[in-house]
């Protein structure tokens, strides 16, 4: 039997290593989704049904065995002129990158293809357009928080019906991502890239702490000689 400073050592661990505390500034909504869980990097996710009050779940009909499980489920919005939020609870002058997937799947089961306004607060975002049922459409954004929540609404849609497959949101440092005008605008990304990768695949968690998606940059090499300058060497 373990002694008492033993057992007070034990819990100390537990509570250092609990899901609570093991991703703090971290929210991730598996839109339609029933259960939380944790997937095969770490990343916690939860169910989206405390942080909305409206939609309908449904599962995609196109998908693989490959598909993580939190894309294999949306929530969507009925089609009429109300915009449908999500309202995340967040700490006021922290800067936080927000991530919303959408995977069609063709869940309605209509073949047709959804385009929609999405927005941060009262701010237009992006507008998303799906051009393919099996591939994600991932919109990211960096914001700082001005209010104790973050809201990000679905507009009333112009083509087909809105819906969201993921909603995630990460939590940076103090120092990351400062800039001038952070009061009146957010960041939208353009491109994430790790150069010198050495394969195909995407870094994220638990290599990057904050979950910043680095897209390989190998697609983007080429065999080719390149023309350059007397006196420098060819590539």
């Amino acid at each position: 039997m373990p002694s008492p400073s033993a057992s007070a050592l034990l819990l100390q661990l537990l509570l250092l290593f609990s899901p609570s505390t093991a991703q703090p500034g971290f929210i991730s909504l598996d839109c339609g989704g029933d259960d939380d869980y944790t997937d095969d990097i770490g990343i916690q996710w939860t169910s989206d049904a405390n942080f909305v009050s409206d939609g309908q779940k449904a599962k995609l009909l196109l998908q693989n065995q490959l598909l993580q499980q939190q894309y294999t489920t949306v929530r969507s919005f009925p089609p009429d002129n109300k915009p449908y939020c999500y309202t995340l609870n967040v700490t006021i002058m922290r800067r936080y990158l927000v991530r919303a997937t959408f995977l069609y799947g063709n869940f309605d089961d209509s073949n047709f293809y959804p385009k929609f306004d999405l927005f941060l607060g009262p701010t237009l975002w992006t507008t998303v357009i799906i051009d393919d049922a099996t591939t994600p459409v991932v919109q990211e954004a960096i914001i700082l928080a001005t209010a104790p929540t973050l809201s990000v609404c679905l507009s009333d849609e112009s083509i087909g019906q809105r819906f969201i497959s993921t909603l995630e949101l990460r939590q940076f440092s103090d120092s990351m991502y400062y800039n001038t005008d952070e009061k009146h605008f957010f960041l939208r990304l353009s491109a994430r890239i790790n150069f010198g990768a050495e394969s195909n695949a995407s870094v994220r968690y638990p290599d990057d702490p904050f979950d910043r998606i680095w897209e390989s940059d190998v697609v983007r090499r080429t065999n080719y000689l390149v023309d350059v300058a007397p006196g420098t060497e060819r590539i």
